[in-house]
């Protein structure tokens, strides 16, 4: 067995630590200095856009990431915390993991698409959502594999 899965809990917590802490970073700009608030934005402009139109206010200033992000890291966070109980869903799945990981893209691609092709326009709420659903399912499917190892097919 791996070294890193021998402390399946310790490693846990670590794991759940480590999103949790980016979370809060990406939320923390408009609390901060300038100068802090310049960095932290600049550090994850390669990971979003960070439109103004798309991104929260909080305290009234912009956060480090967009609606969908905050989504999907927020997503993170509780997939990593439910790892445990979807674990048996995971093993039940065997090969077909990936297509509910695949799956969990769809939502996102349809919110992204709709608006384009005129059909309807989408929201805060609903693109946070999508992101939540795709940081939920991402976060507990590669969480599951960091702990428990690959499924055998």
């Amino acid at each position: 067995m791996p070294a890193f899965r021998r402390n399946r809990w310790l490693n846990w917590v670590g794991l759940l630590a480590a999103t949790t802490t980016v979370l809060l970073v990406a939320l923390s700009p408009p609390l901060l200095s300038p100068t802090w608030r310049a960095a932290i934005m600049h550090g994850f402009s390669p990971l979003c856009h960070q439109l103004p139109s798309r991104s929260p206010i909080l305290y009234g200033g912009q956060i480090a990431i967009c609606d969908r992000c905050v989504g999907i890291y927020l997503g993170l966070v509780v997939g990593i915390a439910t790892v445990g109980g979807a674990h048996r869903l995971w093993v039940r799945l065997g090969a077909r993991d990936r297509f509910v990981l695949l799956g969990s893209l769809v939502p996102m691609a349809v919110y992204w698409i709709g608006p384009i092709l005129g059909l309807w326009n989408n929201g805060p709420i609903s693109r946070a959502l999508t992101g939540l659903v795709f940081g939920v399912v991402a976060a507990s499917f590669v969480a599951d594999r960091l702990l428990w190892g690959r499924i055998e097919e």
